[in-house]
């Protein structure tokens, strides 16, 4: 059993709350609030469809199954470091520091870019666009990508996009269109409509 302390708090959601694992840094441990979550059942669902596809998805963190702690089952997850050991920031932070800094503005452009061609060509399957969801991850002093820990898989009760590429490139598109267009409502003032449409562009 994993003894679960005041001091390996990481945070609470609507869904979840979140402990770092006492003796592996690279680890989190995730406590449902109800035993039954919908939100968490469509994850595990996605991935279970996905099976060996997930471990090649750089999007997807990793889940190593479940675990019994001093505060119930618990479940396995990468814990999401840059690469110095620190808490990445959420995609909100970068954008509240661009809009602080705009100076950032052609890194913060390029970080969405390149998260674009990696959520198309893992045809990433979202429940919801909250940029609060994606974590920004630092892999070396200049090189980051993102990392998306909730909201997770669809609701469907027969979901075509989890084994049709046709079907999951269609929701894809519908995801990333809404995600832009929240930028566009969010963050107009520093993102020029040039960019956002090169950004909404399939």
């Amino acid at each position: 059993m994993i003894i679960l302390t005041d001091d390996l708090f990481l945070g609470v959601g609507n869904h979840k709350t979140v402990y770092a694992h006492p003796t592996d840094k690279n680890l989190c441990i995730k406590l449902l609030h109800t035993p039954d979550d919908p939100d968490f059942a469509k994850e595990m669902r996605y991935r279970k469809a996905l099976g060996s596809r997930a471990d090649k998805m750089t999007l997807l963190t990793k889940f190593f199954g479940e675990i019994e702690t001093s505060k119930g089952k618990g479940y396995l997850f990468e814990r999401v470091l840059d690469f110095d050991g620190k808490n990445c920031q959420t995609m909100l932070n970068v954008f509240d520091d661009t809009v602080a800094n705009p100076k950032i503005l052609p890194e913060t452009e390029k970080l969405l870019l390149d998260f674009k061609k990696t959520y198309f060509d893992e045809k990433f399957l979202l429940a919801g666009v909250d940029a609060d969801n994606y974590l920004v991850q630092k892999t070396s002093k200049t090189a980051r990508r993102v990392r998306i820990i909730d909201n997770i898989g669809i609701a469907t009760f027969i979901p075509l996009p989890y084994y049709s590429d046709y079907f999951a490139l269609k929701r894809a598109k519908k995801y990333w269109r809404r995600f832009v267009e929240q930028l566009r409502l969010d963050y107009g003032k520093i993102f020029s409509e040039d960019f956002l449409r090169r950004l909404e562009t399939e």
